[in-house]
């Protein structure tokens, strides 16, 4: 393992990646949510002023893309179970933690829950088809319940104009998908019509901080929007704006 890597890094039965300034939040995080029974986030094994520690979790890894398992109804609605639980766990694990801690991203008000910050395929892990584990919490942050949902409904349709994997490249289906994440997870249908306009709110304030971060010199989001990435996130935002409509109606009739 060399200094100057950043991680993550396998070492046996750990993960360890570099300490940031909200690797304390994340772990005092990760042990609340093991006081109130949810076991499917990595164990908090503690950290020195180079590495964080965390438990390693067992599965197949992989983004809807490139991983046709990922793209499974079952894998679908067992991640939308899990999201559901990680919440209600996240609400209760919220009053534990000091206020003090740092977070990678801002705070957002309402503060109803703990957000993950980045639900998506490729921060889960899969046994037999079904969504076991949450990987990644970086991007954990204090915040409605709501903001967490709206991204992990845009990773997980995806709401995106530029997914090409089969089946995943219609609005049609993309919407179907949605819907069944929304019914699996339990939404409420009049908490339903916001969703559009959370998950443009979402992806312009991860705009906003990319660009941000590039120009605080970090290399990794200089490369992100020097390969494009922020034009993905516009055009999505554009593509959910347009069909705000029919999204609205699809997720509540």
């Amino acid at each position: 393992m060399s200094a100057a890597d950043d991680g993550p890094f396998r070492q046996g039965n750990l993960i360890l990646r570099r300490v940031r300034p909200w690797t304390p939040g994340v772990q005092a995080l990760l042990a609340s949510l093991r006081l109130h029974g949810f076991d499917a986030a990595p164990s908090p094994n503690g950290f020195d002023e180079t590495w964080e520690r965390v438990g390693y979790l067992p599965g197949v890894t992989g983004d809807l893309a490139d991983n046709a398992a990922m793209r499974s109804e079952q894998t679908l609605r067992s991640a939308a179970r899990l999201l559901r639980r990680y919440h209600h766990s996240s609400a209760l694990a919220l009053n534990g933690l000091n206020a003090t801690y740092l977070w990678q991203l801002p705070s957002r008000s309402p503060i109803e829950i703990i957000c993950h910050g980045d639900f998506a395929p490729y921060n889960v892990v899969l046994n037999d088809g079904v969504v076991t584990g949450i990987i990644d919490f970086e991007a954990a942050h204090p915040g409605p319940l709501v903001w967490d949902l709206a991204y992990a409904v845009y990773r997980w349709a995806p709401l995106s104009v530029n997914m090409a994997a089969e089946g995943l490249d219609s609005f049609a289906g993309q919407i179907r998908r949605a819907r069944i994440f929304l019914d699996v997870y339990g939404l409420p249908f009049d908490a339903r019509n916001q969703m559009p306009d959370v998950v443009i709110q979402r992806l312009e304030a991860l705009l906003a901080f990319m660009e941000r971060e590039a120009a605080r010199g970090s290399e990794r989001y200089r490369r992100n929007l020097q390969d494009g990435h922020d034009h993905i996130y516009r055009d999505d935002i554009a593509y959910v704006a347009e069909r705000s409509a029919e999204i609205v109606a699809a997720l509540t009739e």
